[in-house]
């Protein structure tokens, strides 16, 4: 949130001058289909809706019907879905978001989010805050090259681990390398990882936050392997929600009453 109200200030400052009464419009966004995978074990989420209007950081609550918003037309404007269960503790900041770029998505008066939109909005965010550290206003997202951005991101000089899911890089770290010397795109490699080993013994399916991972299932009567980073990552089956960074883990069980629904380990 604080990288959002960040955006939000950078970005009316800048823009003050320019705005007029006319400057926003209304636009209805549609939300992409979630993976079947988490629709069979979850159901159909809420969203917890991001983005920028003529009053500045704005966030709403939705079910399936999308609202429509208020957005400025005066500059590449991102939007951003987090998609949560609060029914199984799972909150909008636990699952990858989706999300879409103003103007590039709209068709019509219909933006159209999607899960590589999330990625992009989340990286808008990241190189504003970036780009305000680094003193280097020339590489505010205002100015960066979306389009090309965009192919970039299915570049076959890529790893191809990336290319399917890119929630696998530490955008935060491309974005302060961006801000700091321009962009190259050798920056876009997966996080450093470590095996994490879960004494969690069941043959169970499991799905991650983001919506481009492979579901998995674990073998029966073996611990589940991981490869974790240090970012806090999610999973989620049918028994509970694993929650876990490097070097340590937390699991949260849904199905059996009277239990510590919490184990920590080191």
């Amino acid at each position: 949130m604080k990288h959002y109200l960040l955006l939000c200030g950078v970005l009316l400052c800048i823009c003050a001058c320019a705005r007029t009464e006319d400057s926003a419009a209304l636009y209805e966004i549609e939300f992409p289909a979630i993976p079947e995978a988490w629709r069979e074990l979850l159901g159909e989420p809420r969203w917890q809706v991001e983005w920028i209007s003529p009053q500045g950081a704005e966030s709403l609550e939705s079910g399936v019907n999308a609202p429509a918003l208020a957005l400025i037309e005066e500059w590449t404007n991102p939007i951003i879905a987090y998609p949560f269960w609060p029914e199984q503790g799972l909150r909008p900041d636990m699952m990858k978001p989706a999300g879409a770029l103003f103007p590039f998505d709209v068709e019509g008066k219909r933006i159209q989010l999607s899960w590589q939109g999330g990625v992009e909005a989340l990286v808008y965010r990241e190189l504003t805050s970036a780009a305000v550290r680094a003193n280097k206003e020339s590489r505010l997202p205002l100015y960066f090259n979306w389009p090309r951005f965009r192919e970039l991101l299915a570049d076959p000089s890529l790893k191809e681990e990336v290319r399917n899911d890119l929630w696998l890089v530490d955008w935060k770290v491309v974005c302060l390398k961006i801000a700091q010397s321009g962009f190259d795109k050798r920056y876009i490699v997966p996080r450093k990882t470590e095996p994490l080993l879960v004494p969690l013994n069941a043959e169970t399916r499991w799905i991650g936050s983001s919506p481009f991972a492979t579901p998995f299932t674990q073998a029966h009567d073996e611990s589940l392997r991981l490869e974790v980073s240090s970012a806090i990552d999610t999973y989620i089956c049918v028994e509970g929600m694993l929650r876990c960074t490097q070097g340590a883990w937390i699991w949260q069980s849904w199905n059996k009453a009277g239990d510590d629904p919490s184990v920590w380990t080191h």
